[in-house]
Formats: C-alpha cells, sequence, structure tokens
C-alpha cells in the first residue's frame, strides 16, 4: 500500500465522540475509551489502521459484532470493526465442506451461504444473528450445538493473520507459513509437554487461556486451533477457512422440565448421546424475568411453566436430529420416556416439538436470556462478569450448589442458564458497581469463584473467553509454569504487546475501568417520565442495555435506521453507550447540551421496536425525548419542532374558521407554494405536503347525518368514546367517520367528545416535555365524565394509543386519570373482536388477501391481535410485513435530512411487498403516518386503508 493510500485510511479514521462513546464497551461491564475507529474494507485497508497504529503508538483491538461479555472487544487505541465492511462469505467448497471467509460475516450469513450445498457451520452462539465469525474464533465460541459439532476451535482449518508488526502468517495444521515461528512454537511445546497434556484440554469447555494443548503432536501440531480462542492477543484475522457440516434432515425438541435447576443440571450429562445435539439448561428465574419483559403470559409453552405454584424450576433443551422428522421425533420420545420414569432424574413435566413454528417459539426463550437475565425478577440490575464459567459436567450440579451458596455469602442473586450438557453456565449477577462498597463484594466474590470452580476441575471460562473480567484470575486455575507458556505464546506472536493489551498476559485488574461504577453520573439529570422500572433514573435505564446486540440484527423491526446504515452509532446500543458517556461527562463534559449526542440520536425514528424488541426493553424514543428536552432547554429549537410537534393546535385553529382548510388545501397545492411553506416550516422539500380534511371529525360527528344514524342504530351496547385524535380529526377524517359507522352498526352509543383533545405525541417526539404534560392534563380534563374505568376510548391511530397506554402514565404519574385512561384505551380491532361469534354480526365476508403494516408502535405494545381475530372472521387471508417501520416515523421523516433514508426504509419490505401484490389484494395501515409513506411512494392503485375503512366496506357487503 502506498504513503498515500495510508493517508487515506487516516482520513476515513473515526475520531468524532459520538463513535468513540459508541465503541466504549461491548456486551462487557467495561469500558474504554479508544483513539480511533477504522472500519476496513480490505486487507489493504487493515494493513494500513495497523501501520497508523504503530506510527501514533496506539494498541489495536479487532471488534466483530461487539457481543463479547468479557471485555475482549475494546481498547484504548485503535478499533478496527470487521462487521460494517470486512464481511464476505469468499467461497464454499461443498466437496471439502469448507468456507473462505473474511472474519466480518456473521453466523447467519456463513449458515445462509451454505444451506444450499445442505451445509451449515456447526458452532451457534445465542447471538448467532449478529455475531461474527471472526470474532467467535477469536473468543472460541460454542453454542448451543457444540454437543455435536465442538468449538469455534474445532471447525477451524486455516487461518491468515495479521501481525502487529505488518507481516502475514497463515496458521494450519501441520505449522505456519512463517519458519521462524513454527520453530518457536515447536520449542515451546517441547519444553512443556507434560505441562500441556495434563493442564489443558481435559473438557471441551475448557477456554481459558490459550490452546496450547492443540499444539502437541498427537494433536498434529494444530496452530490455527491454537491461536483460536486467543482474544485479539495474538493477530488480526484476515481470511480464515472453517469446516461445514452437513445440515440436519429433520430435528425435533424435547423439553424437560425437572423440580429445580440442580436437578436439571444433573440430569444434563445423561442426554450426551448419538443423535442429541443441544442440552441447553435454564432455571425458573429467567421465566419471571421474561415475563416482566414479555408479559404474564410469556412461557407458558414451556412444560410445567404455567400455574401458580408451577411444577418445574428447571428446563434441559434436548434437541434430535435424524433422516426424517419421525426418526428425530422418535429419539426425542425415547428421550423424554427415560426421563418421565427415571429412577434418579425423573422429569416433572416434558414436551416433544418438531415442527418448526413450535420449535422457534421455545428456542426464542433461551435465546433471549443473555439479555433478560440483566433485568431480575424484581427489577433489579444483574451484571456479568462470572457468566461463563464451566465444569466437567458430571460435576456441574455440585459447582451449581456451591455457586448458588457463594451468592447468598456475598449477599448477591443470579439467574443461570447455559450450556448444562456441556458444564457451561451462564449468569448474571446483582453486583452493586456503583457504590465502593458494592466493588468490595463485587472483588471479592470473583475471587472466591474462581476458587470455587477451580475446585471442581473447572475453568474460569467456557467460551466468551476470559477477557478482561477474568484473565487476572487465572492464577487460580493454573499454575505458574503454565503462565509462562502463555506469555512465550504471546511472544511468539506480539513480542511488543501491542494487540488487545490487559487481557490474557499481563492483565488488567477485574476492577479496572467498570463502566457504571461511581463517576458513571456527574451529568445526571432528573428526568420529566417517572422511569418507574427504573427508579426514576435515566442512568439507570440507558444501564439496561447491557450490549448483547440485538439491536444489530437482520430479524424483526430493531433497529430500522442500524439496519440501513449498519453504523454502530445508529445502533439502539451504540446510542444506549453515547448517552452512557454524555452522563459520564469524559467525552461529552458539556452533558446534555452536546451536539454530537444530539446528531448520534437524530436517526432514531423513535419506533419503539427496541422496547418490546430488546430483551431488557431499552425505550430510545423516551430516552431521546428526554434529551432533547434538556438539550433544547433555554434556546431555539429547529423549526420543525414548531410546525410539526404543533401541528396538532395549528390544525385545530385551521378547522375552527370555515371553509380555511378548504382554502389552505388550494394554495398548498401550488408546489412553489408548498415548497415555500415547507421551507419555512423547517421541513424536507422533498417530500408531498400534508392536506387537510375538509372539515374536522368533531365537526362531522355534530351533523345531522351523524346524529341520525345514532338514533337510528339498533339496541345499546353501551357507549364508548371515539377518540378524536389530531390525525383522523384534521387529516383524515373520512377514516374517523368510517370507525362512528362500523361502531353504530356494532350497536354502540358512540360519543365524540368536544373541544381540543390530543395525546401530545408530536410534542412528545420532539422533546417538548412540559407542554406535553399541559395537554395531558388539559385532555384529561376533558375526558373527565368518562373516566370511570369500564367506558372503552377507541383510539384509531396506533401511535395515540401507545401515548396513552405507554406514555401518559409516566409523564403525569401522580394523576390517577392518566392511569385510568390507559386502562379503557382500546383499538377498534380490539372492540370488534368482541363480536366475532355474535348472531347478528353485522358485517358480510370479505374473501381478500391483506397484506398489513403493522403500526410500529402497534406492534410494540402487541396491540395488532384484536384486528388478526376481526380480519380472520371477515374471511381476510392476512399476512403482515416483517420488518416494522414504514420509514415515515411520524414527523421524523419529514425533518432535514432524513427522506432518504426514510424513502429506503419502506424499500426494505413494505413498497416491494405493495408492488408485487394481485389486483384484489388490499393493503391496511392504521398509521397515517404509514398510509401517508405508502402514498407517497407506492403505487397509485394500491393506497393503504385504515381497518375502520374495511369494516366499512365490510357493512356494505352484508346489506
Amino acid at each position: 500500500m502506498t504513503t498515500a493510500s495510508t493517508e487515506d485510511i487516516r482520513a476515513r479514521l473515526r475520531t468524532d465522540r459520538a463513535a468513540l462513546s459508541a465503541y466504549v464497551s461491548d456486551a462487557s461491564i467495561f469500558r474504554r475509551a479508544p483513539r480511533a475507529v477504522l472500519e476496513p474494507r480490505s486487507l489493504a485497508e487493515v494493513q494500513a489502521g495497523v501501520r497508523i497504529a504503530r506510527e501514533e503508538g496506539w494498541p489495536v483491538t479487532v471488534r466483530g459484532g461487539g457481543t463479547s461479555v468479557a471485555g475482549n472487544g475494546i481498547g484504548e487505541g485503535l478499533i478496527i470493526d470487521t462487521s460494517r465492511h470486512f464481511n464476505r462469505v469468499l467461497d464454499i467448497d461443498p466437496e471439502a465442506r469448507t468456507a473462505r471467509i473474511q472474519p466480518g460475516v456473521v453466523c447467519d450469513a456463513l449458515r445462509e451461504a451454505a444451506a444450499p450445498h445442505g451445509l451449515t457451520y456447526g458452532p451457534d452462539p445465542s447471538t448467532h444473528s449478529r455475531c461474527t465469525v471472526g470474532g467467535m474464533i477469536a473468543n472460541n465460541a460454542c453454542g448451543s450445538h457444540s454437543l455435536a459439532w465442538g468449538t469455534a476451535a474445532d471447525n477451524v482449518v486455516e487461518l491468515t493473520v495479521l501481525r502487529a508488526d505488518g507481516e502475514l502468517v497463515t496458521l494450519r495444521r501441520g505449522g505456519t507459513s512463517d519458519p521462524e515461528l513454527d520453530r518457536a512454537l515447536q520449542r515451546l511445546r517441547d519444553e512443556n509437554l507434560a505441562l500441556l497434556r495434563t493442564t489443558l484440554g481435559r473438557f471441551p469447555r475448557q477456554v481459558s487461556g490459550y490452546g496450547l494443548h492443540h499444539l502437541l503432536p498427537e494433536n498434529g501440531f494444530d496452530t490455527a486451533k491454537a491461536f483460536a480462542g486467543s482474544e485479539g492477543t495474538l493477530g488480526i484475522i484476515v481470511e480464515a477457512v472453517v469446516r461445514l457440516v452437513p445440515a440436519p434432515k429433520a430435528k425435533a425438541l424435547a423439553v424437560l422440565a425437572f423440580p429445580t435447576v440442580f436437578d436439571a443440571a444433573a440430569a444434563a450429562p445423561l442426554t450426551r448421546r448419538p443423535g442429541v445435539v443441544t442440552s441447553e439448561g435454564m432455571g425458573g428465574d429467567l421465566l419471571d424475568v421474561l415475563r416482566i419483559s414479555q408479559g404474564r403470559d410469556a412461557g407458558d409453552v414451556l412444560p410445567g411453566g404455567a400455574g401458580d405454584p408451577r411444577p418445574a424450576g428447571g428446563w434441559l433443551y434436548c434437541e434430535t436430529t435424524g433422516e426424517s422428522t419421525a426418526d428425530a421425533r422418535r429419539r426425542a420420545e425415547e428421550l423424554v420416556a427415560e426421563f418421565c420414569s427415571h429412577p434418579e432424574h425423573r422429569t416433572a413435566d416434558s414436551a416433544v416439538v418438531a415442527d418448526p413454528a413450535g420449535m422457534r417459539r421455545l428456542w426464542r426463550i433461551r435465546e433471549s436470556a443473555a439479555g433478560l437475565v440483566t433485568r431480575l425478577p424484581d427489577g433489579g440490575e444483574a451484571w456479568p462478569n462470572w457468566e461463563d464459567s464451566a465444569v466437567p459436567p458430571e460435576q456441574l450440579a455440585d459447582y451449581l450448589r456451591d455457586l448458588y451458596a457463594l451468592l447468598d455469602e456475598h449477599g448477591l442473586r443470579g439467574i443461570p442458564f447455559g450450556h448444562f450438557g456441556e458444564g457451561c453456565v451462564h449468569i448474571r449477577i446483582s453486583f452493586d458497581l456503583g457504590t465502593e462498597d458494592g466493588l468490595d463484594v463485587f472483588r471479592s466474590f470473583m475471587s472466591d469463584a474462581a476458587t470455587t470452580v477451580a475446585a471442581h476441575g473447572g475453568s474460569l471460562s467456557g467460551e466468551h473467553g476470559d477477557g478482561r473480567a477474568r484473565s487476572a484470575l487465572l492464577p487460580r486455575m493454573y499454575p505458574p509454569q503454565v503462565l509462562a507458556a502463555f506469555a512465550a505464546f504471546k511472544a511468539a506472536f506480539d513480542p511488543e504487546r501491542v494487540l488487545n493489551p490487559g487481557v490474557l498476559v499481563d492483565p488488567d485488574a477485574v476492577d479496572v475501568g467498570i463502566r457504571p461504577a461511581p463517576g458513571q453520573r456527574s451529568k445526571e439529570f432528573i428526568p420529566v417520565h417517572a422511569l418507574s422500572h427504573d427508579r426514576g433514573s435515566l442512568v439507570n435505564a440507558v444501564n439496561r442495555c447491557v450490549g448483547v446486540g440485538a439491536c444489530r440484527s437482520d430479524e424483526g423491526a430493531m433497529c430500522p435506521s442500524f439496519q440501513i446504515t449498519r453504523d454502530e452509532v445508529h445502533s439502539t446500543r451504540g446510542r444506549a453507550r453515547i448517552l452512557s458517556e454524555m452522563f459520564r461527562g469524559e467525552l461529552h463534559p458539556e452533558g446534555a447540551a452536546s451536539e454530537d449526542v444530539r446528531d448520534a440520536l437524530d436517526l432514531c425514528l423513535s419506533c419503539r421496536a427496541c422496547a418490546s424488541e430488546c430483551p431488557v426493553n431499552v425505550d430510545m424514543a423516551t430516552y431521546k425525548s428526554e434529551f432533547l428536552h434538556q438539550h433544547h432547554a433555554g434556546r431555539r429549537r429547529p423549526a420543525a419542532h414548531y410546525s410539526m410537534g404543533w401541528l396538532p393546535l395549528t390544525s385545530r385553529l385551521l378547522h375552527l374558521v370555515p371553509g380555511a382548510a378548504r382554502v389552505v388545501n388550494a394554495l398548498l397545492s401550488v408546489r412553489p407554494v408548498a415548497k415555500a411553506v415547507m421551507r419555512l416550516g423547517g421541513v424536507d422539500t422533498s417530500r408531498s405536503m400534508i392536506r387537510f380534511s375538509s372539515r374536522s371529525f368533531q365537526s362531522l360527528a355534530r351533523s345531522r347525518r351523524f346524529r341520525a344514524a345514532q338514533a337510528s342504530k339498533r339496541p345499546s351496547r353501551g357507549t364508548v368514546v371515539l377518540w378524536p385524535d389530531s390525525f383522523t380529526n384534521h387529516l383524515d377524517a373520512d377514516v374517523a367517520a368510517d370507525a362512528h359507522q362500523v361502531l353504530t352498526a356494532l350497536g354502540y352509543d358512540v360519543v365524540v367528545p368536544r373541544g381540543f383533545l390530543c395525546c401530545g405525541l408530536t410534542w412528545h417526539s420532539t422533546g417538548q416535555l412540559t407542554r406535553t404534560k399541559q395537554v395531558l392534563t388539559h385532555t384529561l380534563a376533558s375526558l373527565a365524565p368518562w373516566l370511570d374505568g369500564r367506558t372503552p376510548v377507541v383510539v384509531l391511530e396506533p401511535s395515540c394509543a401507545a401515548m396513552l397506554t405507554e406514555e401518559a402514565p409516566e409523564l403525569l404519574a401522580d394523576d390517577r386519570r392518566s392511569h385510568r385512561l390507559a386502562e379503557q384505551v382500546v383499538t377498534l380491532g380490539d372492540v370488534v373482536a368482541r363480536h366475532v361469534d355474535d348472531v347478528d354480526w353485522p358485517f358480510g365476508e370479505l374473501p381478500v388477501p391483506a397484506l398489513s403494516q403493522v403500526h410500529c408502535h402497534e406492534r410494540a405494545r402487541r396491540g395488532h391481535a384484536g384486528t388478526g381475530t376481526t380480519l380472520t372472521r371477515l374471511g381476510v387471508e392476512e399476512s403482515e410485513v416483517e420488518t416494522g417501520c414504514c420509514g415515515l416515523a411520524g414527523n421524523w421523516g419529514f425533518e432535514p435530512g432524513h427522506a432518504e433514508l426514510s424513502r429506503r426504509l419502506a424499500e426494505r419490505e413494505l413498497l416491494p411487498r405493495i408492488r408485487e401484490l394481485d389486483a384484489d389484494a388490499v393493503v391496511l395501515a392504521d398509521g397515517f403516518s404509514c398510509r401517508t409513506q405508502i402514498r407517497e411512494h407506492g403505487p397509485a392503485h394500491k393506497q393503504g386503508l385504515h381497518l375502520a375503512q374495511l369494516l366499512r366496506r365490510a357493512l356494505n357487503t352484508r346489506s
């Protein structure tokens, strides 16, 4: 590479404070502020980055998906992030059953590439949807199927590695491409033959330290496997050849429920047999936390998981394989039958599932554990650091009992889960890391835990590596001679100790640089929201993010901006890290006045996907509104905050003047006028201008036609309040009119409140929280006659429903009326679904296919069930857009600089699927923003319909 190209790379180094803040941590408790971040596209760029680091005297840390739990993916020098660009599958060799890859390829992407050949990549950590294979090799990750396919080291064939001096070396079975390195490694091996044979490789999950036993002659002097698990301390993987395995032809899942987690652990070694490829364990506390996060019924699919008290307190997930589904099911049923009557390890309940959807539902419970267990059943915080210990499987039950006793001794609690069939335990613990006394307990526990696991012949780490979490404790597990061999191995590759210093060799103490330690709150401010689940603290709320990186996955709706930009800053995790650094005040000494933080939050759509899909319910939309409230306090806001934030009030004022809406619409239909108005309002002029309904719905509801329809309806089923939200009231009154007719046809007395009513959504999303509270208080007073705890309040706009049910009670926590209103809010689908079995069902059949763009706030509230039930009753064949947000997201899509990203978000799935629809298919979109996005960018013949409009059509088919 030329000097000029080195300068080009230097110019591309990210040294802005937002990027540095986003990379201060991984999924561990540790914090290291880097000097720069490089996202290379090629080997040459990695080489240039290393050269620059050497010139600057920076250490180098390589990072993939950033899901390292032990602090292996952070550093104080140059961070090289391979995940964004250096992430290709270069070649699949079906005959050799190997894949040649760049290190940043995500595990699931490799498996997807191998699938057409009937192959898969064996290791599969619970973070498989976002962790990179390079990172998996570096940490020697395993996953649930290691029972069958081993660790990442077991699946390495060849590695091409860049050393700190800039030289490339190839590692493989039999040696390396560097004769001098070969001689050094052979000398190290030969001087320690007996030591390596007796202390290393004693059981599959002995991952702590370096895998020097792979250098033994009987193991083929496999330098690639010895390098695996070195945690970035020896070299930078720039290319890897990994082993692929035949994908199982059929699978089934046996879930064995035991009275306690200790019973499950004791039974786990007996499940290790041919045809059983997993033996995953979890305890009952995990189910308790799941229900806090996902609802009271969450996890009821687990055998022995329902009821009070539950019959089960520990579970084993045993996946079986076979040549056919019947074969796999037979193996699962044999396992169930054996333990159902086992004299020593009898199950309390069990289940066998062979359909993919059913298995996936069960697996999601176990895979969500890494994030879920950062919150204990009482809402308290729990942290990693002793989350990866392992013992020989037959020792697991006794080790777990000792571990629980140790927790009790130190006044701590934790929730265990893990790879029980391999003796590996993951647990998050209730460390109080924010006080000096709590840190004393932390240090004492870590020391005692290391002694305990060593007493059981175990390993400090079973798949995550030692990192900054446990490297300093290696002397509790290994004698000095082994530690000296580790140091010699490091010196053979990286004699100047440039690569990931502080890990494995000359390690940092376990209490150095803890992120949530005292000092994290120097810029904390009092939030407007009660944040009742986080003890009133926004720092506590931000600390929910432990870094498992589910927001970096392409599965589900979270996080839309990251799914387009692939920038860590634009992930939910990245934003949480940036806010955490703002509160610390070191990288952002100006605190909430920071423009870097403001810009980092700018692409957050406030879609609330994280509030439901994040395992620990990080709610970035609320955090953003709190930040904007503080950031703009006492200063001029962007024009869009006034034009869009105050839209509910200006729309009402417009409709108070008869005929004014028609005049304004006529003026705004002239494109130069519309552009001038949009520029004045700080709105992106590439968007189309909104149009106002000629009359507000409140005005229509007072008309003679509506009063006559109400008077002529059938006997009353009672009263419902039809909420006149600002969007349907002023911008799409026909939707509200159709909803009124539908509710009337069902026999309800429909009340439409008068005056200005608003949930405050647009003020909330722009961070005008004082005004939001004022608007909500006024609204509650206007609704007082109907806040009786019984009368349904039908809200047509999903974002308004979310605002009233989720945000209003937090903003007005001391006002009982806000909580009462939240309990009374229902959707139109909820109301109609109550009557699907009525003999006087007033709707006709509508046997049409429908594509549903479920509003992201409705998805976050899990509020679509009533609509789904209603559509089924109508005969509508519904399919849903799976990627979540349409891309407009209310005012966000109209703000300057957002239009292109907004369009790209719609093109992920929504717009292509609309274009593919048959002529008779309909597009359902209850959100006004969603319908606006479809109208702007979708085909003219396929416009979005609200459920009210579809039900109005069904009324006509009945008549």
